[in-house]
C-alpha cells in the first residue's frame, strides 16, 4: 500500500517502514480535519479564563467544544501596595458618546413593559460580547451609566495570552511544515507518475487551506484580546440597542470589572444586603446562557462558602456559560450578588460575589443608590 504521509509504496498495512507512522492513528487524526494542540488543563477557581480558552479550543482542538465550565472565581488578594483597580483602557470621554438614558428607559418600558420586579431588573441587564468570540452578562449598578460584570468576561490575563500565543506559534509552525512538505511532493517525480499521489496531495492541500483559515481566526482573536481596547466590546440592551464603552476598570482582587458608558439617568438594579439572606430563600438569575439572551432562572440561597478567603454566595440557581457577570436577585428584584462561576462536574452548585464587594471595590466611581 501507499503511505498517506510520505507517499511511499510498501507491503505493511499497519505501520510505514519509511517514516514510522501508525496508519490507524494517522487516519483517525486526518479524518478529524483538525490540527492537534492539547487544550489547557482544568484548574480551580482563580485560574484560567475559561471563556477565552473555550474560544481557543473551539478553533484549534479536535472535537467541537460546545460547553465550557466557567471557573475563574476570585483571585488571590495582591500586596497592599497594589492599586484596588487597574484601568485596562481609558478612552477620552467624548460628549458625542454619552447616552440619553432617560429616552432609553422610556423606550425599554414601552417595548418590554415589566410585569414584575424581576422583569424590571431584566431591563437593566445587558449582553456583553467581546472581540475574541466570547460573551457574558452585566447589569447597570447606578444611574450614571456604570455596568458591573466579571473580569473574565471582558479581559484576558497576560498569562493566558502568553500561553495562547505559544499555541498560535505551534499552529503556524505545523501549517508551515505541512505547506513545505506538500510543495516538495508536488515538485517530485512521484507526483507526475502517480494518480494516487496527486489525489492524496489535492485532499491534503484542501485540508491545509481549512486550517489556514482557522489560524487566521485564532490570530485575530488573540490580537483583539491583547489590545485591551474598549472598541472590541459590545454592550447590548434587551431591545438590541448597542452602547459604547468608554473605559474598563478591572479589580485585581476579585473577578469583577466596572464598565463606564457615560451619560446619566441610566436604568439600574437597586441593591440589597446579601448578609440578610436566609438559607432556602428564593433567588433569580438574569443573563445570557448559551446565547439564550435575557433568560431568567431561579433557585434558592444554599449558604455561604469561603473560596480562597472570600465569603461567597452559593446557589442552585443555574449559572451557565453566558450567565457570568449577571445579577443574582432576590424576590424584590434587588441585586444581592454577581454571578461568577459554577462548580465543574456538578449540577446546582453556583457561586456569586456579594454585591457589597462591588461597592467597596469601586466606591470611588459609584454613586450611593
Amino acid at each position: 500500500m501507499q503511505c498517506p504521509k510520505c507517499l511511499k509504496e510498501q507491503t505493511s498495512e499497519t505501520q510505514c517502514v519509511f517514516c514510522g507512522i501508525v496508519f490507524e492513528k494517522y487516519f483517525q487524526r486526518e479524518h478529524s480535519g483538525e490540527i492537534h494542540v492539547p487544550p489547557p488543563e482544568r484548574v480551580a477557581p482563580g485560574g484560567r479564563n475559561w471563556l477565552f480558552w473555550g474560544a481557543v479550543a473551539a478553533i484549534v482542538c479536535v472535537a467541537a467544544i460546545l460547553y465550557f465550565v466557567l471557573k475563574p472565581g476570585a483571585k488571590t488578594a495582591p500586596q497592599a501596595s497594589m492599586p484596588a483597580t487597574v484601568m485596562l483602557k481609558a478612552e477620552n470621554v467624548d460628549t458625542a458618546n454619552t447616552v440619553n438614558y432617560a429616552s432609553i428607559k422610556n423606550s425599554l418600558n414601552a417595548s418590554f413593559p415589566a410585569k414584575n420586579k424581576i422583569e424590571q431588573a431584566r431591563n437593566a441587564t445587558v449582553y456583553i460580547e467581546t472581540g475574541w468570540a466570547t460573551s457574558g452578562s452585566g447589569f447597570f449598578i447606578d444611574n450614571s451609566g456604570h455596568i458591573i460584570t466579571n473580569a473574565h468576561v471582558v479581559s484576558v490575563s497576560k498569562e493566558d495570552l502568553d500561553e495562547a500565543e505559544k499555541i498560535r506559534e505551534k499552529f503556524k509552525a505545523a501549517l508551515d511544515e505541512e505547506d513545505a512538505y506538500l510543495k516538495r511532493v508536488r515538485n517530485g517525480p512521484e507526483y507526475a507518475a502517480s494518480t494516487g499521489v496527486r489525489n492524496v496531495l489535492a485532499e491534503r492541500e484542501k485540508q491545509l487551506e481549512v486550517q489556514k483559515s482557522k489560524y487566521e481566526k485564532l490570530n485575530e482573536m488573540i490580537n483583539k484580546a491583547a489590545s485591551g481596547s474598549t472598541s472590541a466590546l459590545k454592550v447590548v440592551l434587551i431591545d438590541g440597542t448597542e452602547l459604547p464603552v468608554l473605559s474598563i476598570r478591572v479589580s485585581d482582587k476579585y473577578d469583577l470589572a466596572l464598565l463606564t458608558l457615560g451619560g446619566s439617568d441610566s436604568p439600574f438594579i437597586p441593591r440589597s444586603d446579601a448578609g440578610k439572606l436566609a438559607q432556602s430563600q428564593k433567588l433569580f438569575t438574569v443573563g445570557n446562557p448559551q446565547g439564550l439572551k435575557f433568560s431568567v432562572t431561579s433557585g434558592i440561597f444554599s449558604g455561604w462558602q469561603n473560596i480562597r478567603g472570600i465569603k461567597t454566595l452559593q446557589t442552585d440557581a443555574p449559572i451557565n456559560p453566558g450567565n457570568s457577570g449577571g445579577p443574582l436577585l432576590n424576590e424584590n428584584g434587588e441585586v444581592v450578588g454577581v454571578n461568577t462561576a459554577r462548580l465543574s462536574n456538578s449540577q446546582g452548585i453556583g457561586f456569586a460575589l456579594p454585591i457589597d464587594i462591588v461597592f467597596s471595590e469601586f466606591e470611588s466611581y459609584l454613586r450611593a443608590n
